[in-house]
């Protein structure tokens, strides 16, 4: 009888031990995905923050006021038509919230994707302005078919319509309110993001490493 029992705990013992394995083989696997959507989500980041950055002395000539037709050229008209917006990969961390057991590394990473719902909500209102903007030209400006048309430049648009995103007062409060959006917290979060992705990353490949 004292061997039966004895048999019994061995094998329950060896049998938890093969479903630890397998489940830790199975968070490592899960692991590498992340790493992958990791890559891809900082990449994305950059690149948002690249654009934003190459349009970022448009969005200063504005604020300043010293607009210029020429600045046509460079997207006066389009500061406002929309831009970039994140779309984390969220496969492996999907993968991974349906593990049963999850270690402090799984549950920080699920933390962290969780919270990058922030970043959509800032995008929503970067949106939502240019929606506002976008239906103000179309509501009270006769030049809004030439600009829903086309790309405009000092060359190709009517004066009416360069007057307006040279010298309109109305389109640069729309500008500043919108850089305050996107420069003072968007793109900040952003950055940060980056930064947290990366650390992630380290954590992920220790943890693999073992």
């Amino acid at each position: 009888m004292v061997l039966v029992v004895i048999g019994i705990l061995i094998a329950l013992q060896i049998n938890n031990w093969n479903e630890n394995r397998k489940q830790q083989a199975e968070i490592t696997d899960i692991y590498t995905q992340i790493e992958l959507d990791l890559d891809n989500d900082i990449d994305e980041f950059s690149n948002t923050i690249k654009y934003y950055d190459s349009i970022k002395p448009v969005y200063d000539a504005v604020i300043s006021d010293t607009r210029t037709i020429d600045l046509l050229d460079d997207g006066l008209s389009r500061l406002m038509a929309g831009g970039p917006i994140t779309n984390m990969n969220k496969g492996g961390i999907e993968r991974l919230k349906s593990v049963a057991s999850k270690d402090s590394l799984s549950l920080h990473l699920i933390e962290i994707y969780d919270t990058g719902t922030f970043l959509k909500t800032l995008e929503e209102k970067i949106s939502n302005e240019t929606w506002l903007l976008v239906t103000t030209f179309r509501d009270n400006y006769s030049w809004y078919p030439e600009w829903i048309s086309k790309t405009i430049t000092k060359d190709n648009s009517s004066k009416e319509l360069q007057d307006y995103f040279v010298n309109s007062q109305e389109y640069r409060r729309y500008v500043i309110s919108n850089y305050q959006k996107i420069y003072n917290a968007y793109l900040p979060n952003l950055e940060y993001g980056i930064v947290e992705l990366e650390n992630i990353k380290k954590s992920i490949n220790q943890r693999i490493d073992k």
